[in-house]
């Protein structure tokens, strides 16, 4: 009877590891505006003048992050952004770069999500796709679909952050 309880208790504790990832810590790598690189985005500017920043003015260019991917595996990508209420849908696209062999696209289209059309502070988050990431140095580039960028607005949107959270190794 002890031994039987025993290898139950075990079992049970090993499922609840299981369930929890093994107590490991989450993977994520979180670019932020002021560590962007404005080189090819002359129009884009972080904004306002204390925490939490965005990248705003979004007319055109592509703001870039060199980016240390710490460990090889599928990487969840997504953005917290802000557009005005009416200003309609906006697409874009997330760039990444390894080496000559390795790169993704991914496409997306975002919605407004301001109460009106002046409303940029309300931000959401949205997960644009998926990417198969080898460890090392990436370099990571946002840019608006130039044919659609601004549908129904100035400006592209206001960027708060971009994250890479590893989902399987």
């Amino acid at each position: 009877m002890k031994k039987s309880m025993i290898c139950l208790l075990a079992a049970g504790m090993l499922f609840m590891l299981a369930l929890t990832g093994c107590g490991g810590k989450k993977v994520e790598v979180k670019l932020l505006p002021e560590k962007a690189h404005l080189g090819f985005a002359s129009d884009i500017v972080v904004e306002p003048d204390k925490p939490p920043y965005n990248l705003g003015g979004w007319q055109g260019g592509h703001p870039m992050w060199k980016v240390e991917v710490p460990q090889t595996g599928m990487y969840k990508v997504s953005i917290e952004y802000s557009r005005p209420g009416q200003a309609g849908k906006a697409k874009g696209t997330v760039l990444l770069e390894h080496n000559q062999h390795d790169s993704y696209e991914l496409n997306f289209t975002v919605r407004p999500t301001g109460k009106d059309n002046g409303d940029w502070s309300v931000y959401q988050t949205h997960e644009i796709g998926g990417a198969s990431l080898e460890a090392g140095t990436w370099q990571l580039s946002i840019e608006p679909d130039e044919s659609n960028a601004h549908s129904g607005g100035v400006y592209f949107i206001n960027l708060r952050s971009v994250t890479l959270q590893l989902e399987k190794e």
